[in-house]
C-alpha cells in the first residue's frame, strides 16, 4: 500500500497519505513509475525480496521487459555487521580466537551484499585472502519471509487463474531451495574446487582457491587477487556450468 502497489487500495483516495510518504532512500513515491516502486519495495523488505527481485530481472517472460530492466538495478549493497559482530560470527563458527586464525584482518569490510561481508585477511602462513562472513541472524531474517513467500503463491495459483501458467508454487520452491544453498557457505567452496579442477590444464582460466580449513558454513576463506582477465572468463564459464 505505501507504495501504491496494493489492487485493493487502486480504488480509494489515498494521495493525500502518499504525499507524505517517501521511499527508505527519501524518494517522493507518487511520482515514480510502477517498476521504480516495485524495486523500491523489494529492498524496503530487505534480502529475501531483493533476492527475489533479482532473480525476476533474468524473466522478462513473467514480468516483462520494463519491469526486469528496473528489477536489474537492485542494489546488493547492505550494511555491513560492526567488527565485534563480525568477530564473535567467526570465532563460534572455529571455536577459537581470531587471532589463531588469521596473523591480519582488515575490520573495515571491502563490501557488504545482502547475505554477506568480506574482508582482506593474511594467513599466518602469509598468504593474503578475503573472508567472506555472512551477516549475524540472516538466516533468521530469511525463513519467516520464505514461508510468507510460499503463502503468497499458495493464493495466487489458487485465486488468480491468470497466475496458473507461470507455476508461483514452483517458481518459489526453486527460488527457497537456491536462496537456503547460498546460506551454505560449504556449496560455494565445494563449487570452487570443482571447477578449478575441472580447468586445472587451461591457464586462461583462474578461480581462487578455497582453504578449507578456514572455511565453514558461515565463514568462506578464499586466495586475494587474480588478474581481471581470468575472473572475467571464470565468471563467463560459471554461468555456462550446471545450476
Amino acid at each position: 500500500a505505501k507504495y501504491g502497489l496494493a489492487d485493493w487500495v487502486k480504488s480509494l483516495n489515498y494521495s493525500w497519505i502518499q504525499d507524505r510518504i517517501q521511499s527508505v532512500d527519501g524518494q517522493h513515491i507518487p511520482n515514480l513509475k510502477t517498476e521504480e516502486r516495485a524495486r523500491l519495495a523489494c529492498i524496503e523488505l530487505g534480502t529475501t525480496f531483493i533476492k527475489l527481485g533479482q532473480v525476476l530481472s533474468t524473466r522478462p517472460d513473467l514480468v516483462g521487459p520494463e519491469m526486469a530492466r528496473e528489477l536489474a538495478h537492485l542494489q546488493t549493497a547492505a550494511p555491513a555487521d560492526p567488527p565485534d559482530t563480525v568477530r564473535a560470527t567467526i570465532e563460534a563458527e572455529f571455536g577459537q580466537p581470531l587471532s589463531n586464525l588469521f596473523a591480519e584482518f582488515a575490520e573495515a569490510p571491502l563490501a557488504s551484499a545482502s547475505i554477506a561481508q568480506v574482508h582482506l585477511a593474511r594467513l599466518h602462513s602469509g598468504e593474503q585472502v578475503v573472508v567472506k562472513v555472512q551477516h549475524a541472524g540472516i538466516a533468521d531474517k530469511i525463513m519467516p519471509d520464505l514461508d510468507i513467500l510460499a503463502g503468497l503463491a499458495e493464493l495466487a495459483e489458487k485465486h488468480a487463474p491468470q497466475m496458473r501458467l507461470y507455476q508461483p508454487v514452483a517458481v518459489v520452491r526453486q527460488f527457497r531451495r537456491t536462496l537456503l544453498r547460498e546460506l551454505d557457505f560449504t556449496t560455494e567452496r565445494r563449487n570452487l574446487e570443482e571447477f578449478a579442477e575441472h580447468f586445472a590444464q587451461d591457464a586462461t582460466v583462474h578461480f581462487p582457491r578455497a582453504y578449507a580449513p578456514f572455511s565453514t558454513r558461515r565463514v568462506l576463506t578464499m586466495e586475494a587477487g587474480g588478474h581481471p582477465r581470468h575472473r572475467r572468463r571464470s565468471a563467463r564459464h560459471l554461468r555456462r556450468g550446471p545450476q
